[in-house]
């Protein structure tokens, strides 16, 4: 069964045939990420219903297409920094 690619894919395919591909400079933070995401998908995970106000909602969204990382994995490493002391919370 065939794939079919979309324009972006394309690019990226013909770049690569091409051998015009560049390493990103942010690449140690790339693999530190990816491999982060592969760990958290392997391990069990458990649901957490959470109430926000409409505002802060929107803005952990903005902060998605910020940083390019889903606000729930935004919360979850918020979280996860928070119960392993790294991060100080203040109320």
């Amino acid at each position: 069964m065939k794939t079919k690619l979309d324009e972006e894919e394309l690019d990226i395919l013909q770049h690569h045939e091409n051998d015009q591909l560049k390493i990103s400079k942010t690449r140690k933070v790339d693999l530190v990420y990816a491999v982060k995401s592969a760990k958290s998908t392997i391990e069990g995970k458990a649901e957490l219903r959470i109430k926000l106000t409409e505002k802060d909602l929107r803005k952990l969204k903005l902060k998605e297409i910020e940083i390019g990382i889903p606000y729930q994995n935004i919360v979850t490493a918020l979280i996860h920094k928070y119960l392993e002391d790294k991060i100080d919370l203040t109320i």
